[in-house]
């Protein structure tokens, strides 16, 4: 379908400078194109803020900080002696070439949020400190001077498919500018949270944070913890299968078992599902914690292949390899009684 421009309303019209267009629309948030059409748009000098804040649904604060993105962008100047959003319109001249990208802390308008400790034991851990929000000056700023920025939201929104609302975009710029994490690492988080159906800016804020303070703070890193997590949501939705639970989500200490069985034990689906198979016959449920406990058992006496899980199910008391002490069956009924008072999970 071709659009054609309707003149029936072109009676009355107000320039607009070309440099809004060509480059400022992909930075600029949508409160701070309003404000300028507006300010625009009425021709007063100097500009009043408080009706243009009324008609948005803005404090006037906001509609100020609106306005001085377009001073710093050279659409109005300051009078002096006068707020520096009460400003008059003038020509724009053409913006200078951007400078180099300066290293992410020269652009940051604070301090870095991160803190590395060291504990008692000699473990080192990170600290993210509350933080405050970034205002549009700041971001600005970040903006102008981090050629990597504009490209940053860019992409962005092309990984969660969808523009950018303005408190995204300080969202995104606090994680690139606040925790000193580099596009790279940024976009894949915002990709795996969009993967796994929680995309909002404050999800991948706790994820990311989450990440930080477990020194997962670099692209390979994450890339690593997001195969491991996985792995871990394919074991347990096979075990969901395999164990015929539906219409429910694991419970937190289910999970944990799950990856306990094949992280930390190194077992596989036949191993847990035979496992499985006898809980179920001993209980008559899928009772976790004497799953576990099989499962624990056969770790200790060295059983790796069903073969040798059935062969320790028949042989009864056996001795775990640089032990004298013989080992339990992994299913005698003293336990049996008392794991099924702990319930299925």
């Amino acid at each position: 379908m071709d659009y054609q421009i309707d003149f029936g309303i072109w009676g009355s019209i107000f320039p607009v400078p070309c440099a809004v267009a060509d480059r400022h629309l992909k930075l600029c948030s949508g409160s701070q194109l309003k404000v300028l059409l507006l300010a625009l748009r009425e021709g007063k000098s100097p500009v009043d803020l408080d009706a243009i804040a009324l008609r948005l649904g803005l404090s006037r604060e906001e509609a100020e900080d609106c306005l001085r993105y377009w001073e710093e962008a050279g659409l109005f100047s300051a009078r002096e002696g006068a707020p520096a959003a009460e400003a008059a319109p003038r020509p724009v001249s053409p913006a200078p070439a951007r400078p180099a990208a300066p290293p992410a802390s020269s652009a940051s308008p604070g301090p870095d949020l991160r803190e590395e400790r060291t504990t008692a034991e000699g473990q080192k851990i990170t600290l993210v400190h509350s933080r405050s929000k970034l205002t549009p000056s700041q971001q600005n700023k970040l903006i102008r001077e981090d050629g990597n920025i504009p490209q940053l939201l860019e992409l962005l929104q092309g990984v969660l498919s969808r523009p950018l609302a303005p408190y995204e975009t300080e969202g995104f710029l606090y994680l690139y500018s606040g925790l000193r994490l580099s596009a790279e690492y940024i976009l894949l988080a915002a990709q795996y949270s969009r993967d796994i159906g929680r995309d909002n800016i404050r999800q991948i804020e706790k994820l990311v944070t989450g990440w930080v303070e477990q020194g997962i703070d670099t692209y390979d890193k994450a890339e690593a913890e997001i195969a491991r997590l996985a792995r871990r949501r394919s074991n347990e939705g096979r075990v969901k299968a395999m164990f015929g639970i539906s219409g429910r989500e694991l419970s937190t200490r289910e999970k944990e078992f799950i990856d306990h069985w094949y992280t930390d034990l190194g077992f596989g689906d036949e191993l847990v599902k035979l496992a499985y198979d006898r809980t179920v016959d001993n209980t008559g449920k899928a009772a976790f914690p004497y799953l576990n406990k099989i499962l624990t058992r056969w770790h200790e006496a060295g059983v790796r292949t069903p073969e040798e899980a059935a062969a320790e199910m028949e042989s009864g008391p056996r001795k775990i390899p640089g032990r004298e002490e013989p080992q339990e069956s992994s299913y005698d009924l003293e336990e049996i009684r008392r794991l099924m008072t702990l319930g299925g999970s």
